[in-house]
């Protein structure tokens, strides 16, 4: 009789997890696609934020490394989110490879294939966060200063497992942003998301500052 209840609450815990509108790729953060990654190695510091009651309400704090090369790039990173009323946090980790596709200075938009995952363990439930879309960038000329709106739809699948029993979830899912660097490398961005869930979708907010070091034995690409 314990195992049967261990097992049904195991299977009520991952899918309530499944159903948390915190879960974005790194809990609690919107999911950075970025097809303009400038080229060399950047440092970026992330704060996450719940708009509404549907998204927790709770607050993120993390940081990611991007490789950019001229054709791709490659991000790790993870970070730490304690939802409103909560007693403890939850760290997750995860990253992402974009791969560029339309590119140049001629072209109006800067077009990748991203695709990224995470992952988090709480009190014995695993979960695994696939999110894989298409990333869009938007040329803006600005003269001292690299700025670049972008917009990222994409589709959600979430695996989690608790107690042996294991759940599977896929959604819809958006976000979309604006980067701005100075020629120094230093820069910050901004950065919302939305999940679409059936009987409420949340809305997150991000924010943070980034530094990139160029590489020299890199072109600087477009």
């Amino acid at each position: 009789m314990t195992a049967k209840f261990a097992r049904l609450s195991g299977m009520v815990t991952a899918l309530g997890l499944l159903a948390s509108p915190a879960l974005a790729q790194m809990i609690g953060n919107p999911v950075y696609f970025s097809p303009k990654q400038g080229v060399g190695l950047t440092i970026a510091g992330d704060y996450g934020r719940g708009l509404n009651d549907n998204s927790g309400k709770g607050n993120y704090f993390g940081g990611r490394a991007t490789l950019g090369l001229p054709v791709f790039a490659v991000t790790v990173g993870g970070g730490s989110y304690k939802a409103k009323g909560a007693t403890t946090s939850v760290t997750s980790f995860g990253g992402d490879v974009g791969v560029t596709v339309l590119k140049g200075p001629a072209v109006p938009v800067t077009v990748s294939l991203q695709a990224g995952a995470a992952y988090s363990s709480v009190s014995g439930t695993k979960t695994m966060h696939v999110p894989a879309g298409v990333a869009l960038a938007f040329n803006v000329k600005s003269p001292g200063a690299s700025i670049e709106p972008w917009v990222a739809p994409r589709v959600d699948y979430m695996h989690v497992s608790a107690g042996g029993i294991s759940a599977n979830d896929t959604k819809f899912g958006a976000s979309g942003g604006v980067n701005v660097g100075i020629p120094s490398g230093l820069g910050f961005h901004v950065a919302v998301d939305y999940v679409n869930v059936s009987g409420g979708s949340p809305f997150m907010v991000g924010a943070g500052v980034h530094y990139t070091i160029k590489i020299p034995s890199l072109p600087a690409g477009n």
